[in-house]
């Protein structure tokens, strides 16, 4: 006999819970029309930024919090990538073109807002094909939406574009350095459009060196402080694979800058 209980003994009027793929450091719950997932740890500044948010489209909507004490966001229908490289098409030029404009609409919204405070906008912090909604389109599928507002907070507009350039190429062993390069100075020319020198492109390479360090030092830290999501991680081999990349990039600078013409 199944433990688990039958649809038909719930009340009429409530929608079952459905965990959804990734939730990898917070549980993520479907119900109904609505997302259900642990609350970041300043909820409040991720509802102001989702509420200012609600007129572009960029973000679900923050609809508060449950019995639970969950974050209660609107469902957004779409692919997320949540398995690495499952489908090349959400990493071709047309996705990444359209990322950047995603991107720049973010920065261009929040940029001058008292959420911004003295930054130059408001930063995702965390930008990844699996916190972005897909949506297919005769063009292949395009982003459209992104997820996982937890990391956002004040900060410059390279540091989300240098996030989305490590997120959407391929690192470390095996990996084309002048393949990131032109990803990168795809990503910065859409971005930019006709606003040229928007982005100091110099720093780009140190800003993503510094964000992939800290990325795996931040998983070892958490984990040594018993977070149960950064365990996990570890255990997973992110550590390992993080730092990897960092080695991989730091010894191919020259390479990828020269490719962006930087050096």
């Amino acid at each position: 006999m199944s433990d688990r209980p039958d649809p038909a003994d719930r009340p009429a009027g409530v929608d079952a819970a459905e965990p959804l793929p990734g939730g990898f450091i917070a549980e993520v719950l479907r119900v109904g029309d609505s997302v259900r997932r642990t609350a970041p740890a300043d909820d409040d500044f991720v509802a102001a930024l989702l509420a200012h948010l609600a007129r572009t489209d960029l973000a679900p909507r923050h609809l508060g919090t449950d019995e639970h004490g969950r974050q209660v966001l609107s469902y957004v229908e779409g692919r997320v990538p949540w398995r690495d490289r499952e489908d090349p098409a959400y990493f071709a030029d047309p996705a990444l073109v359209a990322l950047a404009g995603l991107i720049r609409r973010l920065h261009d919204a929040c940029a001058g807002s008292p959420l911004a405070g003295t930054a130059e906008t408001v930063c995702h912090g965390d930008l990844s094909p699996k916190n972005t909604v897909y949506r297919d389109t005769p063009g292949g599928p395009l982003p459209i939406v992104f997820l996982d507002w937890d990391r956002a907070g004040p900060g410059r507009r390279i540091e989300d574009v240098a996030f989305a350039g490590w997120h959407w190429a391929e690192l470390g062993d095996g990996a084309d350095p002048a393949e990131l390069a032109r990803r990168c100075a795809l990503l910065c020319d859409a971005y930019e459009g006709r606003a040229e020198g928007l982005l100091p492109r110099a720093e780009l390479l140190g800003v993503m060196l510094d964000q992939i360090e800290g990325t795996w030092r931040g998983i070892s830290a958490g984990a040594d402080r018993d977070e149960p999501g950064m365990r996990r991680l570890r255990a997973a081999g992110a550590v390992e694979t993080v730092r990897g990349w960092h080695d991989w990039l730091r010894r191919h600078r020259p390479t990828v800058e020269a490719a962006l013409d930087l050096a």
